[in-house]
């Protein structure tokens, strides 16, 4: 903390206060007020302010982190971005030390399918979906993870041509191409509505929002006016890479002030099965002037080419890959799956933010 000092004859006192946000679960985030009184001696004039900033320390998940660069470079990481041709708002608070993140997506895939053990494996996969024992893998297709009244998840074995989000009479819809086969599931989010052109008996039951692929996703796409409906919250996470071929825009919320991303793209650098390294970059091929509303977290590189692409969401990736112009406003969002993975005994501050100033009499 700063004590009071006096400079060009100005006292200035400084008034900290602290509000612990999130305690225990392996971190801490504190918000740090100072309330700042200056003045002259002597004088009924003075001057107050109030600024804010949160730290952040021990293991701290990724949903928590809006904007950051895990592979090991020479530069800060505002540097760094700079000379990515990365624009966000605010600064970004120097990180102390080097990222460590800690966590394995082949639990979290067992976790989401409610596998027993740690890690999945086939024998496991093919009971889970009804097919005949073995250890072989499961044949390509789009597979319904459900238990009572509910989708827990959707799996994809093998890549899919084109991932396509749109609203159509307020429900999200979710059209899933793998080669010639295509499939639709649609709902109302928060409610029991869930409608699938599969074989799969689930009409009526509700949508966890998670969807898993076990290879790389060639197109992710909007169609129509808007890609997600007001209250969806949908995860994706790729053992592969991604394309995001159109821009990604939400239902507009009139005159709500703070809107935040429906879309979580996450890719993991390891096989859910094997553990052999695989690509994991997730490459943004849209128009220029495209506003994408999703959070990226990828094992490997953010790629962009030419143009400018605004990004409304956070961006957590092992390097940035760009050749135009890309625009963050680096908003964290809580989800599941990045919660999963984690900073190891990391410190940081973010949210800094000015309340107010003023002056007047100070009688």
């Amino acid at each position: 903390m700063w004590p009071d000092a006096k400079v060009e004859g100005f006292l200035v006192k400084n008034n900290f206060s602290r509000q612990p946000l999130l305690p225990g679960n392996g971190f801490l985030k504190i918000r740090i007020f100072n309330r700042l009184h200056a003045g002259r001696e002597h004088s009924r004039l003075a001057w107050e302010g109030q600024a804010a900033v949160d730290l952040l320390r021990g293991d701290i998940p990724l949903s928590e982190i809006p904007l950051l660069v895990t592979h090991t470079r020479a530069e800060d990481q505002a540097a760094y971005l700079a000379d990515a041709g990365v624009e966000w708002p605010g600064t970004i608070m120097p990180l102390p030390g080097k990222p460590v993140v800690d966590g394995d997506c082949r639990s979290l895939l067992a976790a989401t399918l409610q596998l027993d053990g740690e890690f999945p494996d086939w024998r496991q996969i093919r009971e889970k979906f009804g097919l005949e024992p073995g250890d072989a893998p499961v044949p390509p297709g789009i597979y319904l993870a459900s238990t009572a009244g509910l989708v827990t998840a959707v799996f994809v074995e093998g890549s899919l041509q084109r991932l396509q989000f749109k609203v159509a009479g307020g429900r999200q819809s979710i059209v899933f191409q793998q080669d010639t086969l295509s499939f639709e599931l649609s709902y109302l989010p928060g409610r029991d509505s869930v409608l699938w052109s599969g074989k799969e008996t689930v009409s009526g039951y509700g949508f966890a929002e998670k969807i898993i692929v076990h290879g790389n996703i060639w197109a992710i796409e909007q169609s129509g006016d808007a890609a997600f409906a007001a209250g969806s919250k949908l995860q994706v996470l790729a053992s592969g890479q991604m394309m995001v071929r159109s821009g990604l825009v939400g239902e507009s919320l009139g005159l709500q002030k703070a809107k935040f991303a429906n879309l979580l793209l996450m890719t993991t650098g390891y096989d859910f099965f094997s553990g052999d390294e695989i690509n994991a970059d997730i490459t943004l091929a849209t128009t220029t002037g495209a506003v994408v509303e999703a959070h990226l977290l990828a094992a490997g590189k953010v790629i962009h080419g030419d143009g400018l692409v605004k990004l409304s969401g956070s961006l957590i990736a092992g390097e940035i890959r760009n050749s135009g112009r890309l625009q963050i406003d680096a908003l964290a969002g809580p989800s599941d799956f990045p919660a999963s993975l984690k900073l190891i005994n990391f410190q940081c501050l973010q949210n800094f933010r000015v309340h107010f100033i003023a002056g007047g009499n100070d009688e």
